[in-house]
């Protein structure tokens, strides 16, 4: 309990050294003294902090997730790819398997990238980037990010062809720039890649429509890095808001399935009006948020609903306040209350309440990520006086340990691992193109109080 507490109010000193070597080039642990929040006793000498952290200033970029457990990578805006690994808050280069070259036809525009990939345990993971600095006869894209994944295991065409068993894999485009560096990626586009590198379309484009960009409409059929793992059936389910205005967050969509027959192929709409990219298959059934109508004078709610595969049948499951898009963070299974600082599993019902008072009198989330077993937490938003706070929480024992400091505002991307690491992305300064790493390992802190009953 007593190393929680002193880890995480020394992640405070560690970023402000961190600052330091930025500015000055040099790190005078000596010169530093963090700074005590008498609302949560938090307390530390700056001299003892290489007992717990570990930091990686060498990455100068934003690290981003892999299909792999604790394997990142960063991406230069020239298609530059670097893995790494994290293991006990440690961040080691890790050397990819190999690259190649691939072109895929969007809009009749050949976009082209050079694939860096890694291998694991028979699985692919891989990515590239396009963008018109590199070819300048694509007229209607300027960006494109490519995304190499395993092939759907059980999925067949209409024609019989099992793309896995021929060795194929998957290829996902995003061509939103504003989600380079963003682990939220939306794939608009889809491919099979041959053992050849050859590519073609992925599920059907009949009847795809053409927006006043010249180029086909991105909410044709789209597909999440969440909802890749969910497809484990013959057909596969994506996203698609071709019946409604253009998909923006918080409008409408359905969930499509592939399959079907005539001019119906890959076009079938399986569960319609739902809100929010996010769905999960558990025991049987399909689950979702759908948006509730507004009722006068009681605001807006959203219900988690159920489709029985089996029954086709439809119930709720759980009814949540206010806007999904606005008021809650969604990783996983896990969705999690901004206001209140409450998270659930929507599969199981687990909750659990993160307690904002660490904080102070007030705090507005804006951050937040949970490990993939649901074990540890990381939030950050705007505490009393306009300061950014950062908090992190091992819900298996309810223990949360808060801190305040503004270099926390220029956080790009936050991480939390299975193993109790906690990874920020830092940019130096609001505007900064470079970025620097700081890690910090959560103890077990139930391990670690009954380790500490025993010596005593």
């Amino acid at each position: 309990m007593k190393k929680l507490k002193v880890i995480l109010a020394l992640l405070l000193v560690v970023l402000i050294a961190v600052a330091a070597i930025f500015a000055t080039g040099v790190l005078d642990i000596r010169r530093r003294t963090n700074e005590v929040d008498p609302k949560s006793g938090n307390y530390a000498t700056s001299t003892v902090y290489t007992d717990f952290y570990q930091m990686q200033t060498s990455v100068q970029l934003p690290l981003m997730k892999t299909d792999f457990e604790n394997i990142f990578f960063t991406m230069t805006k020239q298609g530059e790819v670097v893995f790494y690994q994290v293991i006990g808050g440690s961040i080691t280069p890790l050397a990819e398997a190999g690259s190649y070259e691939v072109t895929a036809t969007c809009s009749a525009q050949p976009l082209t990238a050079t694939i860096h990939y890694i291998e694991q345990d028979g699985h692919t993971f891989g990515c590239g980037l396009f963008t018109n600095l590199m070819r300048q006869d694509v007229l209607f894209y300027d960006y494109a990010f490519f995304k190499v994944t395993d092939m759907f295991e059980k999925y067949t065409d209409t024609n019989g062809v099992n793309y896995y068993k021929r060795g194929a894999k998957l290829l996902l485009i995003d061509t939103d720039s504003a989600r380079f560096y963003s682990d939220e990626k939306v794939y608009s586009e889809a491919f099979v890649l041959n053992e050849d590198h050859s590519t073609s379309i992925f599920l059907s484009n009949d009847q795809r429509a053409v927006g006043m960009d010249a180029r086909e409409k991105s909410d044709y059929k789209m597909f999440t890095d969440d909802i890749l793992d969910q497809n484990t059936a013959s057909n596969v389910l994506f996203f698609s808001s071709r019946y409604y205005v253009e998909y923006t967050e918080g409008g409408k969509v359905d969930i499509f399935t592939s399959g079907g027959s005539g001019t119906n192929i890959d076009n079938v709409r399986y569960i319609m009006e739902v809100d929010g990219l996010y769905f999960w298959n558990y025991e049987g059934d399909t689950y979702f948020f759908r948006k509730d109508q507004e009722n006068p004078g009681q605001g807006e709610f959203f219900t988690l609903t159920a489709y029985n595969q089996s029954s086709k049948e439809v119930r709720p499951v759980n009814v949540f306040s206010g806007n999904l898009e606005n008021d809650y963070i969604v990783r996983g299974p896990y969705i999690f209350s901004k206001k209140t600082g409450h998270v659930m599993n929507v599969l199981t019902g687990d909750n659990y309440n993160l307690p904002y008072t660490a904080f102070g009198i007030t705090f507005a989330a804006d951050l937040f990520d949970i490990s993939e077993n649901g074990r540890y937490c990381a939030v950050r938003g705007i505490a009393d006086n306009n300061k950014v706070g950062c908090g992190v929480m091992d819900l298996a024992t309810g223990t949360m340990v808060a801190y305040k400091d503004d270099v926390f505002a220029n956080i790009a991307n936050m991480n939390v691992l299975n193993d109790g690491t906690v990874m920020l992305s830092v940019a130096e300064g609001e505007n900064a193109a470079v970025y620097y790493q700081l890690t910090a390992v959560i103890p077990n802190t139930a391990a670690q109080n009954a380790s500490d009953a025993v010596s005593e």
